[in-house]
């Protein structure tokens, strides 16, 4: 891309400066583009000479060596200089047709300089003109971030940025904003390959040669039509948080314009960690006032309902809480997650369930809080099994959030404040001990917890570890003081329905040896196998056991 920085050697050849010089050869190289100008007045140069160079010389220092004229444009083309130009008749007095013929054999101009003309002149003709040219992007570029950064200031976002731009460089544009899950096209009727180009995440072929930033493009075709294609990361303390993607039919994309597509970058990057700090703040303000609705014992109903209103929230109606704990997948989608904070993952996922349930046009309560995420349906939406939408919201919620892993807890319906905070228990149980019994990435619903929620919800807990203990205590003390596994052999025992033979194969254990231990748990919890409410006893008591070592006093 040189050549927008840079000035062709045709370009020269009309200033009036060099209106008296002669091209002698290598015409088809008249595009080359020229970044410096150069003097070679000593032989030692070749190696300073760098691409876009246009070397000026009296051919002093190889007047007498007809080698080293021979290969000096060849070597001059190898370097990717742009061109040469000789003053004749001080030291050699004509230029050599053999260097004529290679600079034709090379594409490479050479120029005869009249024998009056001044290296300096020449020299300040030729810099004056890139210098312009640098400073028209230079102002160029500034102007681009002011009119962007104006944009922000004013209030404006990523619709308003992507039409802007689209507008500049007269392209279509799309703006990608991993973070909050926005997409914005502008105009909106692309052209179906175009859009499918903006849907893709697989951009890998880099744009070479180009100074204004790391950029993927390829050359698209459909139908005959013929589009140039750029795609540039939005990258923020390394981590990429989007896309913006422009594509271009029937030319290519200028450096101008690319500069232009590298400045709006970094403004949607400021957009796009606004939208976030927004979202937190707003979130923030949200979670403190459920906490203080859930936690308190003594409240003014009607203060709180008020101050549900502030947030769109009737607190008055019927709900059913969901709690969601979102987790990263074991296989990430093409989100490209890694590295992303666990905050991140909620907050993500809280704007798709957010997007999701406005677009349902359900009646929701929304939180992100230290629990999860906390989602307030109506309870017909979730809880009744002859709604056939019911499961249909559900699949579709764990549809939307698909790039993780999703565990739902859901309490009951009730209504007002005493029934959110209600459901809300209940749902938090049912997550955290449905978690344990039924495993990740499942739906657990509060009623199915069966005799646990039963008796988790009515008995005391100094009650039930009282329980545990009666039963389980002799046995748990012996595997104390023995270092037994009695208790793992027992749940093991209870899991296979009693059976010896499978409970020993699924521990990789002599059957004898399991025989001898069942026979030894009899002895010390003294209940009789062949009793089911004694059997039912042993059963509770193992599972509110386990329970209690997993999650301790914090499950109510």
């Amino acid at each position: 891309m040189n050549e927008d920085f840079g000035i062709r050697v045709e370009e020269i050849l009309n200033l009036p400066v060099f209106k008296k010089c002669r091209l002698l050869g290598g015409a088809e190289g008249l595009k080359r583009v020229i970044t410096n100008v150069n003097v070679m007045e000593v032989p030692d140069i070749l190696p300073w000479i760098k691409p876009g160079d246009f070397i000026l010389t009296t051919a002093y220092a190889i007047k007498d060596d007809i080698e080293a004229q021979k290969s000096l444009i060849p070597q001059l083309a190898r370097q990717g200089a742009a061109g040469l130009a000789i003053k004749s008749q001080r030291y050699i007095e004509t230029i050599p047709l053999y260097m004529i013929e290679a600079a034709n054999n090379l594409s490479f101009p050479l120029l005869e300089l009249p024998v009056e003309v001044n290296f300096s002149e020449l020299i300040s003709s030729v810099l004056s003109q890139i210098v312009n040219r640098q400073a028209f992007f230079l102002e160029h570029s500034v102007r681009v971030h002011q009119q962007f950064t104006d944009l922000i200031l004013n209030g404006g976002q990523l619709d308003q940025i992507a039409m802007a731009l689209a507008e500049l460089i007269d392209a279509y544009v799309c703006l990608e904003d991993f973070l909050n899950f926005r997409r914005v096209i502008y105009p909106l009727d692309v052209p179906v390959y175009i859009a499918r180009y903006f849907e893709r995440q697989d951009h890998s072929k880099k744009i070479s040669g180009h100074e204004a930033g790391d950029f993927y493009g390829e050359q698209l075709s459909f139908n005959g039509q013929e589009a140039d294609s750029a795609a540039l990361p939005i990258i923020v303390e390394g981590r990429q948080y989007g896309w913006v993607k422009v594509v271009i039919t029937e030319r290519r994309f200028s450096l101008l314009e690319l500069i232009t597509v590298e400045r709006v970058c970094s403004i949607a990057a400021l957009d796009i960690l606004r939208q976030h700090n927004v979202t937190q703040v707003e979130n923030k303000y949200r979670a403190e006032f459920l906490s203080q609705l859930l936690t308190s014992s003594e409240y003014d109903e009607k203060l709180f309902l008020e101050r549900g209103k502030t947030f769109g929230w009737d607190l008055s109606s019927n709900y059913a809480a969901l709690l969601l704990e979102v987790l990263p997948a074991q296989k990430e989608s093409n989100l490209n997650v890694e590295g992303r904070k666990q905050q991140d993952i909620k907050t993500q996922a809280a704007i798709l369930i957010e997007n999701f349930c406005q677009r349902q046009r359900l009646k929701y309560i929304l939180v992100n809080n230290e629990d999860g995420i906390t989602l307030f349906l109506e309870p017909d939406m979730i809880l009744s099994e002859r709604n056939t939408g019911t499961k249909n919201i559900l699949h579709q919620l764990k549809v939307v959030l698909n790039y993780w892993q999703v565990t739902i807890g859901i309490g009951g319906g009730y209504n007002g404040i005493k029934g959110i905070k209600k459901s809300y228990r209940e749902a938090k149980l049912a997550l955290e001990l449905g978690k344990y019994l039924f495993g990740n990435g499942t739906i657990i619903y509060y009623r199915n917890l069966g005799v646990y929620g039963l008796l988790l919800k009515h008995a005391g807990m100094a009650e039930l570890k009282e329980f545990v203990q009666e039963m389980l205590g002799p046995l748990l003390a012996y595997d104390n003081s023995k270092k037994g596994e009695l208790f793992k052999t027992l749940g093991t025992f209870l899991e296979t329905n009693c059976n010896v033979k499978e409970t020993a194969e699924k521990l990789y254990t002599h059957y004898n040896t399991v025989l001898y231990r069942v026979n030894k748990i009899k002895e010390l919890t003294g209940v009789d196998f062949n009793n089911p409410d004694q059997m039912l006893n042993l059963q509770v008591a193992m599972r509110l056991s386990q329970v209690f070592n997993r999650f301790g006093n914090n499950i109510t």
